[in-house]
């Protein structure tokens, strides 16, 4: 219920209830003690620890005929760089599928990869594992998919991860995502 430090600087013969803290507007927290008489205001600082980061603001003007193009394409070329890519490498621990707009990407011991249309978003979604769960919009400025967090495309975090897990440089080329609809 509360961290290890709060709970230190209490004295030891106060043992607290599982009750929720009250927190007042000058960020104190009052905690309810073991007799009602006593009571033991903290103060602590403010800050976010959550384990997922903030909802990002969806900033796409896109209408949903030109992001299903736009997504389609990509996820299109982005499998066939695959199928040839492990077509090349012969492992039979790694396979590529795509149906109903996801992709996953399975390198046996090194984990899988799930990339999936959001239409409601517009965004295209990455579950890594080695980076974890990113979110991509469409930047006509540089015509691709980037990370609106870390400003890193698509094909970069994907060309950088492959060529780390395949020992090998890797180049799928999924940049000027406009050349590829058709």
């Amino acid at each position: 219920m509360f961290s290890r430090s709060v709970t230190r600087k209490l004295p030891r013969r106060i043992v607290l209830r599982a009750v929720k803290p009250v927190v007042s507007r000058n960020r104190n927290i009052t905690l309810a003690a073991s007799s009602s008489s006593h009571a033991r205001t903290v103060s602590y600082m403010c800050r976010r620890t959550l384990s997922t980061p903030a909802p990002q603001l969806n900033v796409s003007d896109l209408d949903m005929d030109r992001y299903h193009e736009l997504s389609d394409a990509t996820m299109g070329t982005l499998l066939e760089r695959l199928e040839d890519l492990l077509d090349d490498i012969g492992n039979d621990s790694y396979e590529v599928d795509y149906h109903s707009g996801v992709l996953t990407l399975s390198l046996g011991a090194s984990g899988t990869y799930v990339i999936n249309k959001q239409p409601p978003n517009k965004q295209i979604w990455l579950s890594s594992p080695f980076s974890g769960p990113k979110r991509y919009d469409y930047f006509p400025a540089s015509d691709d998919w980037r990370y609106l967090r870390d400003g890193q495309g698509l094909g970069e975090l994907l060309n950088g991860e492959l060529s780390e897990i395949l020992t090998k440089p890797i180049d799928l080329k999924i940049e000027q995502v406009s050349t590829q609809v058709e």
